[in-house]
């Protein structure tokens, strides 16, 4: 009772007092505010800890707090900093790991307010065909709370020796605001030694139309990888070409500028960065041209909201120098330097020194200040047109923007979501435990990945088998032309995946996809761009 007196008397003054007090304060208009001190703040901090210590009536642990304000401290600073404190790093298994002597996972996450999201999944791995997508987030790992608190940090933490697996639990928010609870077995193995460029063929041999996926720049052959894939299209009558950086999340900015230089001559510009430190201050160049004499054939180049890093300048640098024409979705926008430090502790910090920027001098870094955390990510490749986005010109004249990813020379409407039947079929594994079968009772009529490419279609048989083993396992397919239509697209990428792995995969989703149809059809402004060079 005398608590709640006390409250009611702490209420009525504070009534009776705030007229008077409104009175002795001066006008917000006229108010002078003078910019506090570090001293001052530092002060604060201090005083906010002692009172938390003193009079909060849970037992609270210091180094928590203190631990909390360092992480947000951080996090203010920009999203991707990160802190790893020496008591959750093992000395031993960091160096294994850097050693090459421990083996990732070949799933990529990047933290999104505190929690660890899918971001990407290495092309060529088993992982990349088991249903891990982008925006899943990670919850529990054989079983346990996930305690890392940053995407290097985790990475050490699910490493192991190659060929084991660890089993990983996925939540997956469903398009009916429902969640998914996913299990799946991921095997550790060394990303980088299958090629980065999964998929080379001709996609029009009538109009001499060549089609090269580039999947990652984290394997450290990729440039030679492409050279070799450009030579056996030239040699067979490629006139045109479209370069696939869909779902790139980026990796060596070296492998980037030799991307570029296939392109370009050397010596030309393809990044510049800068920082607060002149040792950030670098122009990165051509260092090599494998062409004595540049090749003058069109490019379409397509991108979307999973284009990162450095696959984001290798887009910047061939559409500022009017190499190539961007076709797609708003890239992801994220172009920075950083750098690891270590603490006197043993902590170490990995932070962001400088900015990058495109040839003409965009930014392609999104603006992470003055918006949430979970809306920076939330909102990766969302701008619908260039309203206030900063601009430059290409050494041809046109106006480019950036100031948030690299915005494209043709915007693509954003697909639609997947239905409910699908993302269903998909999270329970039903195209993988179905396609194995068929494609065995079948190998007969799968004689070559040309063959399926060029007649990119299941027997009617085949798609009703389908459906009865989707609704025996209770998902109900409905039965209309448009979801005909995308049962078929999505059952020849499963098959061509198991039958001809990472290769089939990708040949199947470029023949079947309507986005590399608008690319075909692009290629007379393509070179129209190349004509002002």
């Amino acid at each position: 009772m005398r608590l709640f007196s006390r409250a009611i008397v702490g209420t009525l003054m504070l009534g009776f007092l705030a007229p008077q007090l409104r009175s002795q304060q001066p006008a917000p208009d006229s108010a002078v505010l003078r910019k506090r001190t570090t001293y001052e703040d530092l002060q604060m901090f201090s005083q906010v800890l002692n009172q938390i210590r003193v009079n909060h009536p849970d037992s609270v642990d210091s180094h928590e707090l203190l631990m909390a304000a360092i992480r947000g401290m951080v996090h203010a600073a920009d999203p991707h900093s990160f802190v790893i404190p020496y008591v959750r790093l093992s000395p031993a298994r960091e160096a294994a790991f850097k050693a090459g002597k421990l083996f990732p996972i070949p799933v990529d996450f990047e933290y999104r307010s505190g929690a660890p999201i899918v971001s990407a999944v290495a092309s060529g791995t088993a992982a990349a065909r088991q249903d891990i997508l982008p925006g899943d987030e990670l919850v529990a790992v054989d079983g346990k709370p996930v305690l890392a608190e940053s995407a290097d940090e985790l990475g050490v933490m699910l490493s192991g020796e190659k060929g084991s697996s660890t089993t990983l639990s996925l939540e997956r928010l469903r398009s009916d605001g429902t969640l998914a609870r996913l299990e799946r077995s991921v095997k550790r193995e060394k990303i980088g030694e299958t090629s980065a460029v999964p998929a080379v063929f001709m996609i029009d041999e009538a109009a001499g139309t060549g089609y090269v996926r580039i999947s990652s720049f984290m394997n450290e052959k990729v440039g030679d990888d492409l050279h070799d894939a450009l030579g056996k299209l030239e040699g067979k009558g490629m006139k045109r070409l479209i370069l696939d950086l869909r779902d790139n999340g980026g990796g060596s900015v070296a492998e980037a500028a030799h991307v570029a230089g296939e392109f370009l001559p050397k010596g030309t510009i393809v990044y510049t960065s800068e920082g607060r430190k002149t040792a950030e201050t670098d122009t990165g160049r051509v260092s090599r041209s494998f062409w004595r004499s540049e090749r003058r054939y069109p490019i379409v180049l397509l991108v979307n909201a999973g284009t990162a890093s450095a696959s984001e300048l290798v887009a910047g640098a061939l559409q500022d120098h009017d190499r190539a024409l961007i076709v797609g979705h708003t890239t992801f926008g994220k172009s920075l330097l950083m750098r690891g430090f270590p603490m006197a502790d043993g902590s170490i910090i990995e932070l962001v020194v400088g900015h990058v920027r495109t040839p003409c001098g965009r930014i392609v870094q999104r603006q992470y200040h003055g918006v949430s955390l979970h809306d920076y990510y939330r909102l990766a490749g969302s701008d619908r047109d260039t309203a206030s986005r900063p601009s430059c010109k290409t050494d041809g004249g046109r106006k480019v923007y950036g100031g948030g990813g690299i915005y494209p020379d043709i915007r693509l409407p954003d697909a639609p979501a997947a239905p409910e039947w699908l993302a269903r079929a998909s999270e329970d594994d039903l195209l993988l435990k179905w396609t194995g079968g068929w494609v065995t009772a079948n190998a007969a009529s799968l004689t070559s990945l040309d063959a399926f490419a060029a007649n990119p279609s299941l027997p009617p048989a085949g798609v009703t088998e389908f459906r009865a083993f989707a609704s025996k396992n209770g998902v109900a397919i409905p039965s209309d032309s448009a979801t005909d239509a995308l049962l078929q697209r999505v059952l020849v990428r499963t098959v061509a995946a198991t039958k001809w792995g990472d290769e089939g995969y990708y040949r199947l989703a470029a023949v079947t996809s309507s986005e590399v149809a608008v690319a075909r059809g692009a290629f007379g402004r393509a070179q129209s761009i190349l004509a002002t060079r």
